[in-house]
């Protein structure tokens, strides 16, 4: 399996989990505090499954760090940013501004420059 695969992956598994986390939190909310919140967060399904899955993009990165100098692989986990900023704007309705857009656009410009190394 080529090594490209577990970057991928675990940017993936990144923001997915990322997203779940979102949503279990935003589902908790601020009305808790102190040991009822973390009982609440400790019960909650998203938050067990997004520490599940962004747990798995751990592993994923591990692999990849097997594979790959760091200095190369870790521009691409800035990509996660950009997945963040899609899947939040899709899920969670949030707004996408013209500077989230240009720094989607640094971002894949530096990942792009950063590859070619």
């Amino acid at each position: 399996m080529s090594p490209y695969i577990f970057v991928a992956l675990s940017t993936i598994f990144g923001i997915v989990g990322q997203l779940l986390l979102k949503r279990g939190m935003g589902s908790i909310g601020q009305s808790a505090t102190g040991v009822a919140m973390l009982k609440r967060i400790i019960l909650s399904p998203w938050v067990i499954g997004g520490l599940i899955i962004y747990a798995m993009g751990v592993v994923n990165w591990l692999l990849a760090l097997s594979s790959f100098e760091l200095s190369y692989v870790y521009p691409f986990a800035s990509l996660s940013y950009i997945g963040i900023i899609v899947g939040s704007y899709f899920i969670f309705r949030e707004r996408i501004t013209m500077m989230r857009v240009l720094g989607i656009a640094v971002i894949i410009s530096g990942v792009l420059i950063s590859s070619r190394s």
